[in-house]
């Protein structure tokens, strides 16, 4: 069976498709729409992986409230030689979370790019990233065959323009997906270019001469492919381009850019007034980085910054946001917010982390002076598509919005105000592509 697998950054969902009928896949029993499964996973102490919700729930259950509590851990002996006194052996302890149930990963997708990321020890075992998008796509595989009673001969994977702008560390994300898929144990594989993909899906039901732009907003990056249909809605694709800008980037911008106030940005400690560290608030621009805080080096510096600072409440909002674990939870509580934006003019990001709540009314104006910079960036890749397109606006018939960030309105106005409101149709935002990638491995 041949098989369309969009693995996205934040969402995965697959489809097969027949000629006539296309069939999304159950991903997610757990999830309340079980076609879209989260791209998370979790692994125990013991080993044992989960993705999906299953994977953010256990994580929740084991780690958010609990306290964190560091013991020494004997890791082995070194030997020392010093010339006075010859070889010595030394024991080597680390301090470790004692009670740590599991670890999440989130978005991988985005850190093939990261050169920086080797290895990670997990409890003992290292797992390069490969490996872990490995453990992700075979699970992913497992279901697909067990929903259709038959093994996967070809999967047709997702993937965006560009991983990166650097050119060299888009090759290198692209070299590492491939790696992944073989050590996933997929026996055959290609790859598609996911507003491509978008595209295709578009094709099969619209069969009419016009040129269309896909716009493709996920996650983790913009993709635009823009296509010409002949009558019959064959496709013919004249230029694809993208930039690393997502609905997680967008939720960095709210952290970074409204929060950060709520956790000690500006204050100053003792009587000399220093400054509180930035570089210990920086951690706050991912969930992932929070958890580096829970280092013992950090514990202290914010256990010090609460008794002598000017802003103790902010403070202690911080520390509690460390040591019981609710950087997950602040993210989840961001994008909910992002997501209340885009109906409302003003949202209330609230955080409950049991002595203590954090509330913030965002009006969206504001939040649309934060991701200004993003919003050029997008423009810009549109404007190079139909630079390379050979094409201006007003010739494109019909824009194509898909992915989750399509629909926040300060896109959605720069696209109606470069092509034209009448012109902006809505796809359906988390499948389409996994239905345009069914569509080329059954047309293959």
């Amino acid at each position: 069976m041949r098989v369309g697998l969009d693995f996205g950054t934040t969402n995965s969902s697959a489809a097969v498709y027949d000629g006539h009928n296309l069939r999304l896949i159950d991903l997610d029993p757990v999830n309340a729409q079980p076609a879209i499964l989260r791209s998370t996973l979790f692994i125990t102490r013991e080993g044992v992986p989960f993705i999906g919700r299953e994977a953010i729930n256990r994580f929740t259950e084991g780690n958010v409230g609990r306290e964190i509590e560091y013991v020494w851990k004997y890791i082995g002996d070194a030997e020392l030689t010093f010339a006075e006194s010859g070889t010595v052996t030394q024991a080597l302890y680390v301090k470790v979370d004692a009670n740590a149930p599991g670890r999440l990963f989130q978005s991988l997708k985005s850190s093939l790019r990261d050169r920086s990321f080797q290895k990670t020890n997990v409890f003992g075992v290292y797992y390069t990233l490969e490996e872990l998008i490995a453990l992700v796509l075979r699970m992913i595989v497992e279901r697909i065959e067990q929903q259709l009673g038959q093994p996967v001969s070809h999967l047709v994977i997702g993937r965006p323009v560009h991983y990166a702008t650097d050119p060299a560390s888009d090759a290198l994300a692209f070299q590492r997906m491939q790696a992944a898929c073989r050590l996933a144990g997929i026996r055959s594989f290609s790859f598609l270019e996911e507003p491509t993909a978008a595209a295709l899906s578009y094709a099969r039901t619209n069969q009419r001469a016009q040129r269309a732009l896909v716009f493709d907003f996920g996650g983790g990056t913009l993709d635009i492919t823009i296509m010409e249909l002949d009558e019959r809605g064959r496709p013919t694709f004249l230029a694809t381009d993208g930039v690393p800008v997502g609905g997680d980037l967008l939720d960095r911008r709210i952290v970074m850019g409204r929060l950060l106030r709520h956790f000690g940005e500006g204050a100053t400690l003792g009587p000399r007034r220093l400054p509180f560290p930035n570089h210990v608030l920086e951690h706050l621009s991912e969930w992932q980085s929070i958890i580096d805080l829970t280092q013992p080096k950090y514990l202290a510096i914010i256990d010090e910054a609460v008794a002598i600072s000017d802003r103790p409440h902010e403070l202690q909002a911080l520390r509690t946001l460390v040591r019981k674990n609710y950087g997950l939870p602040m993210y989840e509580a961001v994008e909910r917010t992002k997501v209340a934006l885009s109906q409302a003019e003003r949202a209330t990001f609230t955080l409950d982390m049991g002595e203590m709540t954090v509330r913030d009314e965002i009006p969206r104006w504001d939040f649309e002076r934060l991701i200004g910079p993003d919003v050029r960036a997008v423009e810009a890749c549109i404007d190079r598509a139909l630079k390379a397109a050979g094409l201006r606006p007003e010739q494109i018939d019909v824009v194509l919005r898909t992915g989750g960030s399509s629909r926040v309105p300060r896109f959605v106005r720069m696209l109606s105000e470069k092509f034209g409101a009448e012109k902006l149709q809505e796809m359906d935002v988390f499948t389409s592509v996994a239905a345009g990638l069914a569509v080329k491995a059954a047309d293959d």
